[in-house]
């Protein structure tokens, strides 16, 4: 008889048989399984059209292939009803578990029979395997791969514990990792150990598929066993799938740990809105060594589109704590929460993060890429820390406008070459993140090229933004930010470089800014170009068309206090021309201040042509009333410099050259046809005294042009 009970509003259907039947030949067998399998399905319509689809329950099934067979049926239980999800649809789904006895290659009770027979399931059931045993899988050949709707639930074997290791391993013996195919659409991989597979460990055909709670790449001890392949390879087939999960949103929460692999970690080919969250890649399951991928920890390629690496969360749900890492802009004493969502890509022998040929709307929130899981540590990986090559509208975000800054960093610190190259991408936007220093804006750990670095033919890529929304590029071996190439449509704005946020130096190796781009149409403002050993903002090579207003070099965030670069404030040099320093910006800084450098304030030398400074000062604090020295003086003209302007227009001063160590202007043998024109030169902004300690101005070029200036 067919019993039909309801409890909680939920509708269970079971199958009660009042007595044994016999099957007298396999023909009657057939047929009552096929009538079973009918009156089931009419069973399910009918409550789902009383309750709708949220409501139908759960089924006892009894599967036609296991009919008449009495040892396979002590592995076949019925099991809770799952929502596959589509696009936030949620459709229940009849399920039932397998339960696996036995860690042999094969045979009943095995992975191999649970796999096979959740493959010939009736279509629109699900499986799940859970396991009744632990302990290490050998595979002597390659498995069936996932054909439907199965779960492989790694966390339900004995011994596991919640946000432990897994305690079920498989070994792939140098044969095919794991497949969930296109037909396995909502599928699931948790607390498994996958290992030595020959290609990938995990290959993702199908979409809303999701992974958590594995190793891969790594053994059950936590010791390298790396797949011969990528560790996870999702493909443009798949979406929505979820890589690593932290529902509770606590800080050191572990979804996957990716490592020890041959290629990359994780590869999205062409797979779209999908999110990785909470896992280690590159490192050790603690995060505090490296087990590096020999490729990149995460690639986006092949025109995938909406991806999200990490999250926005920046709450520690048990404290009620929150990330702070300024203090509030140094206001109150910091607070560190490690963004809960973020990801750990570090050590891989490739990029942290490489997005590629053709992704679009990449979006990385509160990841550390480079450090130990604290992001106060190196663990850098050898090549970019993030590189986005040929891909573009992709963010790496750190806060939003109303936040206190970088509440959700990125960290992006230690990689052995840039801290994130853009090349040939359009519609960067890098907002909120530490490149260069520890999470904990302290503690130095630069990238051993570039901070950030912008080349090829990258068009419109923002740097920053109001406060709270800069970035703090520090501590690296070349420049905080260097823009190459044909780059144009570049703005940095409101970049820490060379120094912490609101904080002391951090000095970069060369410049806090170096453009030698010829793209034109790229500009500077609300920065701060401080404590590097070089200079604090340098034009180089064939740079054109780059827009200086309004910064700060060499002095700390309130403009008023010394935090000297080791060379010049402003350096022009090579065959740099038509490049404008200064303007009308309204801003918190009130004017390019280019003040208590070791060299000059400002130099222009080489064959530097065609460049205006104005409404800038030169040697004094923000305010012009107050003397902050350039170590060797105020404004040099070298080499065959020719054509520039100090100064001119209509307002008065044009520039403010005073309080220096030195000579006020200084033109000297070989330039020519230079104008320094209405210049207060050793006065303040108010026309007081406020002098140099040379003379106003030294000319020993030819037809340079000194007119108009007050001294």
């Amino acid at each position: 008889m067919l019993a039909v009970s309801t409890r909680s509003g939920n509708v269970r259907s079971r199958i009660v048989k009042s007595r044994t039947v016999k099957s007298r030949t396999v023909k009657a067998r057939t047929v009552r399984s096929r009538w079973l399998r009918t009156f089931v399905f009419a069973l399910v319509a009918a409550a789902t059209g009383a309750g709708g689809l949220a409501a139908a329950a759960p089924l006892a099934w009894a599967s036609p292939a296991l009919a008449g067979t009495a040892a396979p049926r002590a592995h076949v239980a019925a099991a809770p009803a799952h929502a596959a999800t589509t696009r936030g649809h949620a459709t229940a789904t009849p399920s039932r578990t397998l339960r696996i006895s036995s860690l042999n290659d094969s045979g009943h009770g095995t992975l191999r029979w649970a796999l096979r027979t959740a493959g010939n399931a009736a279509p629109g059931i699900s499986t799940v395997i859970d396991f009744t045993v632990a302990g290490q899988i050998t595979l002597l050949s390659a498995l069936p791969p996932v054909a439907a709707d199965v779960w492989i639930n790694g966390e339900s074997a004995p011994g596991y514990a919640p946000g432990g290791p897994p305690v079920i391993g498989i070994d792939f013996g140098g044969h095919q990792g794991l497949t969930f195919t296109s037909a396995a659409r909502g599928g699931k991989l948790l607390g498994v150990a996958i290992e030595n597979a020959g290609g990938n460990g995990v290959t993702v055909d199908a979409g809303s598929v999701t992974l958590n709670a594995n190793y891969i790449g790594l053994g059950l001890t936590g010791a390298k066993a790396g797949n011969h392949g990528n560790g996870i390879v999702v493909s443009a087939w798949s979406s929505g799938d979820r890589i690593g999960l932290n529902p509770s949103g606590t800080p050191g929460v572990v979804g996957n740990v990716i490592s020890g692999n041959w290629g990359s970690g994780i590869v999205l080919a062409g797979s779209s809105h999908d999110t990785i969250v909470a896992n280690r890649i590159g490192t050790n399951p603690a995060g505090t060594a490296g087990i590096g991928n020999r490729g990149s920890g995460i690639v986006v390629t092949a025109g995938g589109r909406g991806n999200e690496l990490g999250g926005t969360e920046y709450t520690d749900p048990a404290t009620g704590a929150q990330n702070n890492p300024t203090g509030s802009k140094g206001t109150v004493p910091p607070v560190f929460v490690v963004p809960p969502l973020g990801n750990l890509v570090s050590a891989n022998g490739g990029n942290g993060v490489l997005i590629s040929r053709g992704a679009t709307g990449t979006m990385l929130n509160g990841n550390f890429i480079g450090t130990t899981a604290s992001g106060d540590g190196n663990l850098g990986n050898a090549g970019n820390g993030v590189w986005i090559d040929r891909a573009s509208r992709t963010s790496l975000t750190g806060c939003k406008f109303a936040n206190n800054p970088f509440v959700y960093y990125n960290v992006v610190s230690g990689n052995g070459q840039n801290g994130i190259r853009i090349t040939d991408s359009a519609d960067a936007v890098v907002q909120g993140n530490f490149f260069g220093v520890g999470a904990n804006n302290t503690t130095p750990i630069g990238n051993r090229l570039n901070g950030i670095l912008v080349d090829g033919s990258s068009a419109n890529t923002q740097v920053g933004g109001v406060i709270p929304l800069g970035n703090v590029s520090a501590g690296n071996g070349q420049n905080g930010v260097e823009v190459a190439g044909r780059a144009h449509g570049f703005v940095t704005f409101n970049t820490f470089g060379g120094l912490l946020a609101f904080k002391g130096a951090a000095p970069n190796g060369n410049d806090g800014l170096l453009v030698t781009s010829t793209g034109g149409d790229n500009l500077a403002r609300t920065n701060v170009f401080s404590g590097n050993q070089r200079n604090g903002i340098e034009l180089s090579g064939n740079a054109s068309g780059v827009t200086v207003d309004p910064n700060i070099a060499g002095l700390t965030t309130s403009g008023q206090s010394p935090l000297p670069n080791g060379g010049d404030g402003l350096l022009i040099d090579g065959n740099a021309h038509s490049n404008v320093i200064g303007g009308t910006r309204r801003s918190v800084i009130a004017q390019n201040t280019f003040s208590g450098n070791t060299g000059y304030g400002v130099v222009i030398t080489g064959r530097a042509h065609y460049n205006r400074v104005f409404l800038s000062y030169i040697g004094a604090a923000i305010l012009g009333v107050k003397r902050v020295p350039n170590g060797k003086g105020g404004v040099l003209l070298s080499g065959r410099a020719y054509e520039n302007v100090i100064g001119g227009g209509n307002k008065v001063p044009a520039n403010l050259i005073s309080g220096n160590t030195g000579i006020g202007v200084t033109l000297t043998t070989g330039t020519r046809m230079n104008l320094v024109f209405g210049n207060y030169i050793g006065l303040d902004r108010f026309g007081r005294p406020l002098p140099n300690t040379g003379r106003p101005v030294q000319n020993r070029g030819h037809r340079n042009v000194v007119r108009n200036n007050r001294t």
